[in-house]
C-alpha cells in the first residue's frame, strides 16, 4: 500500500509505534491534534524553536511568539501554513509548511532571515539561548529502543527521565547530529479549548480575553494554527492542566458579564474536551514498555561516521544501565540496504 512506510509515517499525526514500526522522521506537528483536522501535511518542513529560561505561557506568547510569527507569516515565500505552540517551560516550536516543489535549503535559509530581521525585540535570554532553524527532511541515522527485560522493574517514566538524563545529551553532542527525537507514553491527561477567530471576534474578543480566565498555574500551552488562505473551524489550541475530567468546571470559566448575564467559556469555545496529553505514541519490545530514540542526521554530514559513533556511544552507555535495561538498535538504513541487497 505505501512504497516508503518511513515517510508515511513521518507525515501522520497520529503515530502509533507497534512492535519494530517505531520510527518517525521528525513530521509530528506541535498542534498534536486529531489527524483529519489538520491539511495535508506531506509537505516541505522547516522547523523554529526558541527557549525563554523560566517564561511562562503568556509572556513566550507576548514577547517570542508575535515578534517571530509575524516575521514569518507575512514575508516567507511559498508558504502554505505555519502553527506555533508556545509551552509553559518557556519554549516556543514554530512549523512552517512550505508548497510542494521548493528548495528546502532555500526556505532554511529565508527562514533564518526572517528571524534574524526580529532578533533584536526578542529577550536577551531568548537570543542567548540560540534559536535554531531545522529542516525536517533530514534522514535518519539509527532508531533505538529502551526497555525493561522484566515489565515489572521499570516502568516508562523510569526508562523516559534516565533517557533524558543519561542519553540524550550525549547523542546530540555527536558531530554530524541534527537532533534527538524520543517518543514515550504520557499517562497524564489534559483540557484541551479549541477556539475558532471569527467566533472571537463577533464577540469582542481576543485570545487574550480568554487566556486571562484560566487560572496561571493550569495553563499548559497555546497553539496557533495560521493559513494562507483557507477558512478552518478553529484557530487555537489552548492546553490545560487537569487531574480529573473538569470538562464542566472548564467549561463553566466566566469570561465577562454584561448586564448580569454572564459569558462563560463553554459559549466562546468551539469545543473543550478531556483528553490524553498527546495524541501520540506508545511502544512495545516483546511486550515490554519502551522508549523510542530516532537519531536524525545533519545535513552534509558524514553519514557512516554519525552511524558508527552513535553505536559506539550506545555500546559504551550500556555498561552503566540499570540493572535489566536493555537496548536494542530497531532501524538502521545501512543494514537495511545490505539485506535489500541480498
Amino acid at each position: 500500500m505505501f512504497k516508503n512506510p518511513l515517510k508515511w509515517l513521518a507525515t501522520a499525526t497520529v503515530i502509533y509505534t507497534i512492535s519494530i514500526i517505531l520510527v518517525s522522521c521528525g513530521g509530528t506537528t506541535s498542534t498534536e491534534v486529531h489527524a483529519q483536522q489538520l491539511p495535508r501535511t506531506a509537505l516541505p518542513l522547516i522547523q523554529v524553536k526558541a527557549l525563554y529560561p523560566g517564561a511562562d505561557v503568556r509572556t513566550v506568547l507576548d514577547s517570542v511568539a508575535a515578534p517571530l510569527k509575524d516575521s514569518i507569516f507575512h514575508n516567507a515565500e511559498n508558504m502554505d501554513h505555519m502553527t506555533y505552540t508556545a509551552s509553559n517551560d518557556g519554549s516556543l516550536i514554530i512549523n512552517v509548511y512550505f508548497k510542494p516543489g521548493i528548495d528546502p535549503d532555500l526556505a532554511a535559509v529565508n527562514i533564518s532571515n526572517l528571524v534574524s530581521v526580529v532578533s533584536g525585540q526578542l529577550p536577551s535570554q531568548v537570543v542567548q539561548s540560540g534559536i535554531t532553524v531545522l529542516r525536517q527532511n533530514e534522514p535518519i541515522v539509527m532508531a533505538i529502543d529502551l526497555y525493561p527485560e522484566n515489565t515489572g522493574h521499570y516502568d516508562q517514566a523510569f526508562l523516559a527521565n534516565y533517557v533524558a538524563t543519561n542519553i540524550a545529551n550525549e547523542i546530540q553532542r555527536i558531530p554530524g547530529v541534527s537532533h534527538l527525537i524520543t517518543f514515550d507514553k504520557n499517562s497524564d491527561s489534559l483540557i484541551r479549548i479549541w477556539l475558532n477567530k471569527g467566533h472571537l471576534a463577533a464577540l469582542n474578543l481576543t485570545l487574550k480575553d480568554v487566556l486571562a480566565t484560566i487560572p496561571a498555574k493550569k495553563l499548559e500551552a497555546v497553539t496557533e494554527i495560521l493559513y494562507k488562505n483557507s477558512n478552518q473551524p478553529f484557530d487555537y489550541i489552548i492546553k490545560c492542566k487537569s487531574e480529573h475530567n473538569q470538562v464542566i468546571e472548564y467549561g463553566d470559566l466566566i469570561i465577562r458579564t454584561n448586564a448580569g448575564t454572564a459569558l462563560k467559556l463553554k459559549d466562546v469555545a468551539a469545543k473543550v474536551e478531556f483528553g490524553p496529553y498527546t495524541y501520540g505514541n506508545f511502544s512495545r519490545i516483546n511486550g515490554k514498555p519502551g522508549i523510542n530514540m530516532v537519531v536524525m542526521q545533519l545535513a552534509d554530514s558524514n553519514y557512516n561516521g554519525v552511524q558508527v559513533a552513535v553505536k559506539k556511544l550506545m555500546e559504551t552507555a550500556s555498561r552503566n544501565f540499570p540493572a535489566g535495561v536493555k537496548y536494542s538498535i530497531l532501524y538502521n538504513p545501512k543494514d537495511s540496504l545490505y539485506i535489500s541487497a541480498e
